[in-house]
Order: C-alpha cells, then sequence, then structure tokens
C-alpha cells in the first residue's frame, strides 16, 4: 500500500451519493436520536439506512474524515450542550447519561476534547 491512498483504494463511493447517504446519515441520527443509545453499534445504523456496514464505515472514514465513534459522539456533544443551554439545574452527570455516554469520565473527556473546555467550565461560561 502507497502512503497517503485511502483505506478503500479505488473503491470510492460515488461523491453525489455520498453527499445524499451523508445527509440522510444525519437525518437518521438526529431525527431518530440514536447518539442516545449508549451501545449504539454501526451495524444498527447500517441497517436503517439500508446499507452494508462497510460502506458506511467508508463513507465516514473517507467522505467525513471521521471516524464512527467520533461522529456519535459529536452528536452526543451538541445534545450535551442543547441540555446544558435549557436546564441550568440538570446535574452534569445527567446530561452525560441522557446523551448516551456510558460513563461520567467518558462523557467529560470527549466533551473537553471536542469543545476545548470541561462541561461544568462550559456551563459557567453561559451564567
Amino acid at each position: 500500500m502507497f502512503y497517503g491512498t485511502s483505506k478503500y483504494g479505488d473503491k470510492k463511493i460515488n461523491p453525489l451519493e455520498a453527499n445524499q447517504l451523508s445527509k440522510k446519515l444525519n437525518e437518521l441520527i438526529i431525527e431518530e436520536e440514536l447518539f442516545k443509545n449508549a451501545d449504539l453499534k454501526i451495524s444498527e445504523v447500517a441497517d436503517k439506512l439500508q446499507i452494508h456496514s462497510h460502506k458506511l464505515s467508508q463513507l465516514i472514514n473517507d467522505n467525513l474524515g471521521k471516524s464512527f465513534a467520533v461522529l456519535v459522539n459529536e452528536h452526543r456533544i451538541n445534545e450535551a450542550k442543547k441540555l446544558i443551554q435549557s436546564k441550568m439545574n440538570i446535574k452534569l452527570e445527567t446530561v452525560g447519561y441522557d446523551c448516551g455516554f456510558n460513563s461520567i469520565s467518558t462523557f467529560y473527556a470527549v466533551f473537553k476534547k471536542i469543545t476545548g473546555t470541561t462541561p461544568a467550565k462550559y456551563k459557567d461560561s453561559l451564567s
């Protein structure tokens, strides 16, 4: 394998199809709040999109430039930010679990990685 080539070689998803699938994927994750499932698997999402899981993985990796876990965690953190903004009295632990995280430490680590700040500092910055 040559450096700089994609993981999937010359089996690229057509750009038009990739764009359509990306839109469907985003709508599905948001509308059905799939990210709230702490045990969400790529195969479950692929089944809902009616495509093979390897094709969904390729779409996320090659076309969106991230992993499935990162994609899901971005949606979780967006939801967490909305919850913190709308319910200032909510406990941060509750936010983490409500948004699909299995542990509070993972919630805090992912929140900081994506936003650059901790959930507590984010909450404080709103008041």
